[in-house]
Parts: C-alpha cells; sequence; structure tokens
C-alpha cells in the first residue's frame, strides 16, 4: 500500500520560480534534428528508469505498433500531423516545447528548401538558452534553510533597498530580519547573487539543482521542512491559492516504478513551464511524495 500526495502552495510575497530541480537531458531547443533528440530522450528514460522500453511509450502515446518509436528515431518511418501529435503526448512536452518539436520535424522533414527554411525561422524565434547550473555538494548549506532558497528570488524582484525588515516580513512565515541579513550575506559570499553598481540584486544562475535524490542532510531536512509547511498550508491558504491532493492505492513494484518517472516527467514539464514565465508574482513550493503504507507479511514475520 503507498501513499501519493501532490501540495501546490504559497509560501512569500513575489517569485520568478527558477530554483526548482530540473533533470540532465538538454532542453529541445538545443537540438536541430529530432531524431537525435528521441535518441537522447530514449537513452535518458532508459538510465533513470529501466522499465522504459518503446512499449511503453507507444502505450502512453496511444499509438498501436510498440516499435513506432524505434521506427521513427532510426529512420524507417517519417512522422505525420497525427503522429506528431501522439509523439509529443508520449513526450510529455510543454506547449511551448511542442511548438519547437513540431517545427523540428518540418524542418529535418521538409522536402523543399522553402519548407525548410520556414521551419527554421520558427524555430529560431523558439530557441531559449536557459542554462542549467548542478549544485556542488560543498554548497548544499544554501539547502540548510527554507528562506535561503525564497530569498534568493525574492532579493531580486523586491524593490527593498536592503530594508531586511521589508524583505522578512515579505516571506510566508515571516522570518527575522537577522536571518534574512545573515541569508543574503551568504547568497552574496557562496556566488548565488550579485549586487549591481545601481543597488540591485540579480542571479549569477538562473536554474540550479541539486539532482535527482541526493543524500545530503541539509536537502533531506529542507524537504521535511517543506513537507511540514505543505500541512500547515491547508489551513493557512484559502483553496484559490493552493491546491493539495492524495491518493492511498495499491499497487505492484512495476507500477510503482511507472509511477515514480510519472512524477520525474511531470517534475520536468513543471521546469520548462517556470522557464518560459515571464510573469511572475509570488513564491509557491510544491511537493512530490510517494511512500509506503504498508510491509509485505514476510518482512513482518521477519521481525517477530
Amino acid at each position: 500500500m503507498y501513499y501519493l500526495s501532490v501540495h501546490f502552495w504559497c509560501f512569500a510575497a513575489h517569485f520568478a520560480p527558477k530554483g526548482w530541480y530540473i533533470d540532465d537531458m538538454k532542453r529541445i531547443q538545443f537540438y536541430d534534428d529530432f531524431r537525435h533528440y528521441l535518441s537522447d530522450y530514449y537513452a535518458d528514460a532508459k538510465r533513470r528508469f529501466p522499465h522504459f522500453s518503446h512499449r511503453y511509450f507507444a502505450r502512453k502515446a496511444g499509438l498501436t505498433s510498440p516499435s513506432h518509436f524505434r521506427d521513427v528515431m532510426e529512420g524507417r518511418r517519417r512522422l505525420t500531423g497525427k503522429t506528431i501529435e501522439k509523439f509529443i503526448k508520449g513526450l510529455g512536452l510543454t506547449e511551448f516545447d511542442a511548438r519547437y518539436f513540431s517545427a523540428l520535424v518540418r524542418f529535418n522533414q521538409g522536402r523543399t528548401s522553402v519548407e525548410k527554411q520556414q521551419a527554421l525561422e520558427q524555430m529560431r524565434g523558439l530557441k531559449q538558452k536557459v542554462r542549467q547550473y548542478r549544485l556542488p555538494i560543498d554548497l548544499y548549506d544554501y539547502y540548510s534553510c527554507w528562506y535561503r532558497v525564497a530569498l534568493r528570488e525574492l532579493a531580486c524582484l523586491v524593490d527593498w533597498k536592503d530594508d531586511y525588515k521589508l524583505i522578512a516580513r515579505s516571506l510566508t512565515p515571516p522570518i527575522k530580519p537577522g536571518e534574512a541579513r545573515e541569508s543574503i550575506a551568504f547568497l552574496l559570499d557562496k556566488g548565488f547573487l550579485k549586487k549591481t553598481n545601481d543597488g540591485r540584486y540579480v542571479q549569477t544562475e538562473p536554474a540550479i539543482t541539486s539532482g535527482a535524490e541526493v543524500s545530503s542532510l541539509a536537502v533531506r531536512t529542507y524537504n521535511a521542512f517543506m513537507s511540514e509547511r505543505a500541512r500547515e498550508a491547508i489551513d493557512r491558504f484559502p483553496p484559490s491559492e493552493r491546491d493539495i491532493q492524495s491518493l492511498t492505492v495499491g499497487i505492484s513494484p512495476q507500477a510503482y516504478g511507472q509511477i515514480k518517472q510519472e512524477m520525474q516527467e511531470f517534475i520536468s514539464r513543471v521546469v520548462r513551464i517556470v522557464d518560459d514565465d515571464v510573469g511572475s508574482e509570488r513564491v509557491y513550493n510544491m511537493n512530490l511524495q510517494l511512500f509506503p503504507l504498508s510491509r509485505n507479511p514476510e518482512e513482518t514475520d521477519n521481525d517477530s
């Protein structure tokens, strides 16, 4: 028996959320051949989820042939307008990435120079270069205080003019001005932020990550704190400002692997939506949790 929960809630006043977890694979805008993208996608999915297969992709995309993905990837089949949409579904692309994928397919499969040029111009207009920075282990203290993560964003958006009382009370829950001062000093000293000549704060990296799952005590403590804040969000925020869902199910080891993959892919899509967002106003935190509520009878017998 497993418990699955999704928590999405606000914990600060203003935010451009660029510091969430991101995956290792390059964004599709870095590719000029959709088959190379499919090849990298398959290799990345197989590395992270050993049970991933062409059959699994076909089922997710709504394709009748389990070999369809491989045939397209290896150049034996072309993508049509209908199958492009199915591949977009199977790949779990955001609307923005789906537009690039469609243009990339038209560029690679175009039969005339005019078709290729039109697709290429659309690709150029959609290209983004959000650099992804993996946080080194010696900087994991960044996660030791939850408000450091929030202040990295908040300091760049609020016109706070080094008023630590103002920025401290802008967080929910609020912190002490001294804690805000210490955290800003940490973020400057460790290179997460820099101060411009006109007194503004800017991020040195637009997107950072600790990786997928790490054993750092600081990261575990951070995740535990955010799980507790998710519990408090039920009473702290109205339903219009938070979304909390839960599901208790009995599943097999194979289904567990598939659900875990779906969670990873969902996080990747969320990160891409955030990368494309230009109207950020508040800080939100999202927790995805999947953990057992029961043990196998054999394990129980061994304890007795």
